[in-house]
């Protein structure tokens, strides 16, 4: 895989409204990890710009990281972080290494079911007794098509039935799923889903481009882009 992998990504800078809410969403996310697990020792897949690494370092977690992208890599290491550069699965850590394995929106990633399974199957050995394997995943029956423009490399499709099935068969038990858009949880969350169906009503894309507000489109999908949270324990 040539190092320019997840250039896009890699190369794209938050504006400064971008990264507080990037910072808030990660620490809403961190909150609801340790309702379930006190600090110890947190596996994170796929860091991509670390927006969770100081978060969790600074509430006393030991931190490591496993990053596809050898740009992205070279920058975590860059600023002092434990980071591997590598693909997985398979997971390059040790059998019961960790008390969390942390996975924000990288199972969609996977090419398919057996590499889904084998991610899977790979925390839940990294995983100690009664871990936790905490997955972010964007809800398909929501975004529809948007699933798949907003990254090409989406590749596994990601329900809530989808992955209960998924963790259910691979050892784990689901202790708590959470919807979410951005940080709005409930009703709020439910208000955010009922508007976005104004920005994907039919003719919606063709206007955008005869306006040349493509762009302005595709982000004000992306704030409204649903998540679904996992938290799993591994079974015994």
């Amino acid at each position: 895989m040539p190092v320019t992998f997840y250039r896009w990504f890699s190369e794209r800078r938050l504006t400064r409204y971008g990264a507080a809410r990037r910072d808030r969403i990660e620490r809403f996310r961190l909150r609801l990890l340790m309702r379930h697990a006190t600090p110890g020792d947190l596996l994170e897949i796929g860091p991509g710009q670390g927006s969770l690494a100081a978060a969790a370092v600074a509430a006393g977690w030991r931190y490591r990281g496993v990053e596809a992208s050898p740009l992205l890599a070279d920058e975590l290491r860059a600023r002092g972080l434990d980071v591997i550069q590598a693909w997985t699965p398979p997971i390059p850590a040790a059998e019961r290494s960790a008390d969390v394995v942390y996975a924000d929106q990288v199972l969609e990633h996977m090419p398919g079911i057996d590499a889904a399974r084998e991610l899977v199957s790979e925390a839940r050995r990294v995983l100690r007794p009664n871990g936790i394997l905490f997955i972010v995943v964007p809800d398909f029956l929501k975004e529809r098509g948007f699933f798949f423009d907003i990254d090409y490399t989406h590749n596994f499709v990601t329900t809530e039935r989808r992955v209960r099935q998924l963790l259910y068969d691979g050892g784990f038990d689901v202790v708590q799923v959470v919807r979410s858009i951005g940080m709005a949880t409930g009703l709020a969350r439910d208000a955010l889903a009922a508007g976005a169906l104004l920005v994907n009503v039919p003719g919606a894309d063709a206007i955008s481009r005869y306006t040349r507000t493509e762009d302005l489109l595709f982000k004000i999908r992306k704030n409204l882009f649903e998540t679904l949270t996992f938290v799993a324990k591994r079974s015994p």
